[in-house]
């Protein structure tokens, strides 16, 4: 890979920017724990406002049921599943032509690959298609003519699992780090003064 002197400066400049000022940063912000630890616990309760996302997710934690509307329309949607199956296996098993997909898929695949990989793919490729064609025909034959024998099939795949237990363990404030601060204040403040220190004097280092 041929790189690029401009974009290679303006890259290394900007990231340089960005730790000068992270670092400046860090420095006034151990000055204020060491000196004035009340501006952070200020700033620090102004800052942390707990904003739950269980607004947000209620409207996803919701099921919609689907059943009613493909029952009444059971019919054409059953005929319409067999003609696309019908397609897939006229298709895949009869008028599919093996030698011309061989001599196209090497040139469309995005890595090279020997010919009896691809030639495994391919075969991989129109077994899954029969198979699940097959499958498709089943279904849509039992969805157009006897749709009742799929209720059971449905009420034993269709259960309901309510993301909420797995959100209730994320939505909870943890504020450990806050209170530990808080707690020891000066110590963290002479330890992210004496990197932010270090950090500077690298930066300026590298910049000279």
């Amino acid at each position: 890979m041929v790189s690029n002197p401009v974009v290679d400066f303006i890259l290394w400049r900007s990231l340089a920017i960005f730790l000068l000022i992270g670092a400046l940063a860090g420095i006034a912000i151990a000055l204020s724990l060491i000196y004035r630890p009340d501006i952070y616990e200020r700033i620090s309760r102004a800052a942390n406002r707990w904003v739950s996302t269980r607004h947000f997710t209620r409207t996803a934690d919701r099921m919609l049921s689907l059943e009613s509307w493909f029952y009444r329309y059971h019919r054409v949607l059953g005929m319409l599943v067999c003609a696309a199956a019908a397609y897939l296996l006229v298709h895949f098993g009869l008028l599919f032509d093996k030698a011309a997909a061989m001599q196209q898929l090497p040139h469309m695949l995005p890595l090279k690959l020997k010919l009896p990989v691809v030639e495994w793919l391919l075969d991989a490729l129109v077994l899954v298609s029969l198979t699940g064609a097959a499958a498709a025909l089943f279904v849509g034959l039992l969805l157009w003519l006897r749709p009742s024998l799929l209720r059971g099939i449905e009420e034993a795949s269709n259960q309901w699992i309510s993301s909420r237990r797995a959100e209730r363990q994320l939505d909870i404030p943890r504020d450990g780090v806050e209170v530990f601060v808080a707690r020891h204040a000066r110590r963290v403040g002479w330890l992210l003064l004496l990197g932010s220190l270090s950090l500077l004097l690298l930066v300026l280092r590298a910049l000279a």
